[in-house]
């Protein structure tokens, strides 16, 4: 019997332990969201903690993407079904090899059509990809952070609106359900 005093000791104290060298198990969630920043095409530093109360969409494309084109004509639709003050895009070119006037090029095309793109544009330094990179990597990628800057939906490869073109594929994920949970 006495014997099993010192172990039971042992084990308890080991126990009491662990805490104190395994570090701490419980996930740390930044009580004020996330933020990053990324330069305008007017060379502007912004950063996500500008949008605070809204939700933004982080739309992750290159002007040589073609499913990011499309991805455009949907967030476009997103843009005009919204108000401001409930939804704000950010579409971040993450391409670092390409120019802001390359992406200006991009944007008049879309004007051209009559179909302009008037939410914020800006260009990665490769921290943003690097953080918010999703699935395998593809573009476009979509994150979605909550109004209190929390990164809530991710997404890698197109994504519509609401309804599905002809012509798209019947399992495109669809946006404004998770929009509309999220305001």
């Amino acid at each position: 019997m006495q014997m099993c005093k010192p172990s039971l000791f042992f084990i308890i104290s080991l126990l009491m332990m662990l805490p104190l060298v395994s570090g701490c198990t419980e996930q740390q969630i930044n009580p004020f969201g996330d933020d990053f920043s990324f330069t305008t095409l007017t060379g502007e530093t912004k950063h996500l903690r500008d949008y605070r109360g809204t939700v933004v969409i982080l739309d992750m494309w290159a002007t040589w993407c073609s499913p990011c084109q499309l991805q455009m004509l949907e967030l476009r639709k997103i843009y005009e079904n919204y108000s401001r003050n409930d939804v704000e895009i950010l579409s971040i070119d993450i391409d670092q090899r390409e120019t802001v006037s390359q992406i200006q090029d991009f944007l008049s095309i879309f004007k051209d059509y009559e179909y302009e793109l008037t939410w914020t544009f800006g260009i990665d330094d490769g921290t943003i990809w690097e953080t918010y990179k999703v699935g395998n990597g593809g573009i476009p990628a979509l994150c979605i952070f909550n109004r209190e800057g929390v990164l809530s939906y991710s997404h890698e490869g197109l994504a519509v609106y609401n309804e599905i073109s002809p012509g798209y594929p019947e399992d495109l994920t669809r946006l404004a359900p998770v929009l509309d949970t999220l305001i």
